[in-house]
């Protein structure tokens, strides 16, 4: 488990990364603000413009068991896969991963 800060897809990968496994994201079940979904539809640009931004101060984690009741919402959004990082799709199909997954921070 960690938490989004610097973008859904920046923080996925690194997630996959330091534990050796393969994520399936599936763009279109990222829950979006009323707002967002206003904006963006089902426009897979508008989407991933969503999913690589920061400051979305959530929490992203794995189970590989049912999951109890839980005091708040909880949206699946993706699965385990072979290999390791991230691979996106939605529902027209794959997706390539973009230039900049998120927030890079500089170094001082």
């Amino acid at each position: 488990m960690m938490d989004v800060s610097d973008g859904l897809l920046i923080d996925a990968q690194r997630m996959a990364l330091a534990s050796g496994v393969g994520l399936s994201i599936d763009i279109d079940a990222v829950p979006l603000s009323p707002e967002a979904i206003a904006m963006a539809g089902n426009d897979r640009a508008a989407r991933m413009a969503a999913a690589t931004s920061g400051d979305d101060y959530q929490l992203l984690f794995t189970s590989s068991t049912p999951l109890p009741t839980l005091p708040c919402r909880v949206t699946r959004i993706g699965r385990l896969v072979e290999g390791v990082g991230i691979r996106l799709h939605d529902s027209k199909g794959d997706i390539s991963l973009p230039a900049t997954l998120g927030w890079l921070h500089s170094k001082p």
